[in-house]
């Protein structure tokens, strides 16, 4: 099979997977798994459970505890002690339909003490031992209030609290990976602010090399000067979008082989 086949066959087959998640779907997940770059190996699976429910409007949503799962493409160490991991996901497996195929870019990435802290309270004592009245502040900016209250990006409402997380909309930054636009819709951002964009957390010991959102579409590179380790239970806001079609002229030159 010639590569033209291929990639129209691998289009034809994603564009199934475009009729249920729209593309600019924020997906939230935990990491299931560590990555290091002194361990993992090409090939290697990865996952990350959806760690909210993922409204879809008409379509129905993505359940909380579904799973999106990918492998690792490469992986290595430079003479100067830095390394970098490539990754991508490519599979969603959600509770309440068949696996399908799925491209990402990763928008932000968060320590599991991040996530930990974007879940507690932070104005006044913690006296109130319901959380559902907490005011809480989301990774990257946005506070929550719980109870009723809205969710805020400074002072523009940008949001309500759900069960699990916020459903917030996206503020794009002109950022790689978090221009992506959404038409609006309020995405399930778990504990991630409308505008979170890099990394969070990991005291300026990773970045993110690659979002996922230039050539090839879907690969995430993350770097470091040291070694990359990124732990289990790491959040990160995956963004679905789009294959590129391929061009009718080389589907003509295809079928003339």
């Amino acid at each position: 099979m010639t590569g033209t086949v291929a990639a129209i066959l691998l289009w034809a087959v994603l564009g199934n997977y475009q009729t249920i998640v729209p593309p600019g779907t924020a997906l939230p997940i935990s990491l299931d798994c560590t990555l290091d770059a002194r361990k993992v190996k090409p090939g290697q699976p990865i996952s990350g459970t959806i760690a909210q429910d993922v409204p879809l409007g008409d379509r129905g949503k993505i359940r909380e505890g579904s799973h999106v799962t990918g492998h690792v493409l490469d992986a290595g160490r430079n003479a100067d002690g830095s390394s970098y991991i490539r990754i991508r996901f490519d599979r969603l497996r959600a509770k309440n339909w068949d696996e399908m195929p799925l491209i990402t870019t990763l928008r932000a990435v968060a320590s599991p003490w991040e996530v930990e802290e974007a879940q507690l309270p932070k104005v006044g004592p913690m006296i109130n031992p319901n959380p559902a009245s907490w005011t809480t502040y989301q990774v990257g900016g946005d506070a929550v209030y719980r109870g009723g209250g809205p969710v805020m990006h400074g002072r523009v409402k940008i949001g309500e609290p759900a069960y699990g997380g916020v459903l917030a909309q996206l503020v794009s930054v002109a950022e790689p990976g978090c221009r992506i636009e959404n038409g609006g819709r309020k995405m399930a951002l778990w504990v991630f602010g409308s505008a979170a964009c890099g990394v969070y957390g990991f005291f300026d010991d990773l970045d993110v090399g690659l979002a996922g959102d230039s050539d090839p579409l879907g690969d995430i590179v993350l770097e470091s000067e040291n070694n990359v380790h990124v732990p289990t239970g790491t959040g990160m806001l995956l963004i679905a979008i789009a294959p590129r079609k391929v061009p009718a002229v080389m589907t003509a030159v295809n079928g003339m082989e």
